[in-house]
């Protein structure tokens, strides 16, 4: 039998995969096909994919609010609904601007589900075993990832039926949400603390650096890596589509992270995320062409990344137990803006440097960072 917590980290784990992994992240997947149906030039797509991290960082910031106001159900609705709408608009795009439109929408969807179910959690789950949920809800990513391929090559009418698919698993989400997830606010959530206490708090001030830095080192795989291994390594798309895959869907093993933790700590567990993050960065910039070492290389991005973001949501969530969702959210807020940041130092650097020594100064920021730990002296 199915107990309360386990529903609700199912239910979670279900939410992200639909938020992050098919109304997020299955745009790179999409991409190349909404190209042949609308002209898209290379601004145009970047731009685009651009309106998707500019409503995360809007959505992750609104989340804390809804969630004190509303309770975390209504707002995980919030989250469901926006997928759905925004995978909806995609669908029926026949222009740059209603494709960007369906993006933002969309994007919305996962900002919100985060603090939302990181303050059902909260209020749900043992404190014991808050960790470990978290943990495991946020690997819904990989989950959503792993999915989105089978649909996006399987579903009639190409990627248009794909997007009514997730959609429609979107609106599906609504139920176990309604049923599991708590309705009422936390008791006086509101008065706990306000904003200015959150902000004053220096353990979260440390995260939202750690989650700023640790964006920006992301942005070299998750922004450009489908570039550097077809236009620097002369990867063939095919292949490139199936690193991704696995880059994506690796990271479901995120759901280990906090067993993973309870045996060798939170810093032991986001130092390894890093190297994670590290490796594959210096094997691109070594490689010339495509080689075996490529497949666990992607795998460990994804997992590293996953991986990474579990670890800084538990510390954010910790480091404002009284407010989980206004810590999740900030943190999240500043590994996207370091994300969209990253994105831009790397383009500059690519194009003045080009792809290896710009690869190699990303995985040494990865490293660096490992100077900083979430948790100081431990």
């Amino acid at each position: 039998m199915i107990t309360r917590v386990s529903a609700l980290a199912i239910t979670g784990f279900l939410l992200i995969a639909v938020t992050y992994g098919m109304a997020r992240f299955a745009w790179g997947l999409m991409l190349p096909s909404v190209g042949q149906d609308i002209t898209l030039s290379p601004r145009a797509a970047g731009l685009i994919a651009a309106c998707s991290y500019i409503a995360y960082c809007f959505s992750s910031l609104c989340a804390s609010w809804l969630t004190g106001r509303f309770g975390a159900r209504a707002t995980a609705i919030a989250a469901a609904l926006c997928a759905a709408l925004g995978l909806s608009l995609l669908a029926s795009s026949s222009s740059a601007a209603q494709l960007a439109a369906g993006l933002f929408v969309a994007g919305l969807s996962s900002g919100l589900a985060s603090p939302a179910l990181a303050a059902a959690v909260s209020q749900r789950v043992a404190e014991n075993r808050q960790s470990t949920t978290n943990t495991f809800i946020n690997a819904g990513t990989g989950g959503g990832i792993i999915l989105s391929v089978p649909v996006l090559l399987f579903i009639p009418w190409g990627w248009r039926g794909a997007c009514v698919a997730f959609a429609v698993l979107a609106l599906l989400c609504l139920l176990p949400v309604m049923r599991y997830l708590p309705a009422a606010r936390e008791q006086g959530a509101e008065n706990k603390q306000s904003w200015r206490q959150v902000l004053l708090c220096r353990t979260l001030q440390r995260l939202a650096l750690i989650a700023f830095i640790c964006g920006i080192a992301s942005a070299a795989w998750w922004n450009f890596g489908p570039d550097i291994l077809q236009n620097h390594l002369h990867i063939a798309k095919e292949t490139t589509s199936m690193l991704w895959l696995v880059s994506g869907g690796a990271g479901i093993a995120g759901v280990f992270t906090g067993a993973l933790a309870a045996h060798m700590g939170w810093n032991r567990v986001y130092w390894l995320a890093l190297l994670c993050m590290a490796a594959p960065l210096a094997l691109l910039a070594l490689s010339h062409g495509y080689s075996s070492w490529f497949i666990p290389a992607a795998a460990l991005c994804g997992v590293g990344y996953i991986t990474l973001s579990g670890v800084l949501l538990v510390c954010g969530a910790s480091a404002t137990a009284q407010a989980p969702a206004t810590g999740v959210g900030i943190v999240f807020f500043m590994l996207a803006t370091g994300q969209v940041a990253g994105s831009v130092v790397f383009g500059q650097l690519y194009g003045l440097l080009g792809a290896a020594l710009s690869l190699w100064i990303f995985a040494g920021l990865a490293l660096l960072i490992m100077l900083l730990p979430p948790i100081k002296g431990a």
